[in-house]
């Protein structure tokens, strides 16, 4: 009876601490204010908790820009003009994204159930959806993380042609069901 007294304490515990998800890849940092005037800022959020021990690979075409992780978000400034985001967990999903300059833009990310492991949904937070009001909200109250360039470029060089071919197939008339916009006016 001990035995399992003690797995479930741990187990408490665990779900306790908040289930904020982790990795070597990226690490908490000072979140940034906003998008300098020739770039775009792009925030990508993932507010739940819930399979805080799985990570979502995030792409910008072939880039990998970082993992998206329970109870946490990063920022990525980019270049204005058009983008596809790339979500990869069991599925993959992309946001065909048009951005302006010195604009910020937010994407959710969330745990679905998967077959094998967990699936995600990519929401693009548009003018009237669900997350509007919310997401200045989530900055407050999720940790604020940053990609280690050096363990990124790693990952990205080694996963690269993989990806080519899951931004071949989102950009085909079958993967673009899997496809949705995030446009200039969504901007803040």
């Amino acid at each position: 009876m001990k035995k399992y007294l003690g797995a479930i304490s741990i187990v408490l515990i665990v779900l306790i601490a908040g289930c904020t998800g982790s990795s070597q890849y990226m690490a908490k940092a000072t979140p940034v204010t906003g998008p300098s005037p020739d770039k775009a800022l792009v925030y990508f959020m993932r507010p739940s908790g819930l399979g805080f021990a799985i990570n979502f690979q995030i792409w910008d075409g072939d880039r990998f820009i970082g993992l998206s992780q329970a109870k946490s978000y990063f920022g990525y400034q980019c270049e204005p003009g058009k983008h596809l985001f790339i979500g990869i967990a069991e599925n993959k999903r992309g946001i065909e994204a048009d951005l302006e300059a010195g604009k910020s833009y937010y994407i959710i990310t969330q745990v679905k159930i998967g077959g094998w492991r967990a699936r995600m949904a990519f929401i693009p937070v548009t003018r009237g959806s669900e997350f509007w009001d919310t997401v200045e909200t989530y900055k407050q109250e999720l940790n604020f993380i940053e990609a280690n360039k050096e363990m990124i470029a790693t990952w990205e060089a080694k996963e690269q042609a993989n990806t080519q071919q899951i931004m071949n197939y989102l950009n085909s008339p079958e993967g673009q069901q899997y496809v949705v916009k995030l446009n200039m006016e969504d901007s803040r």
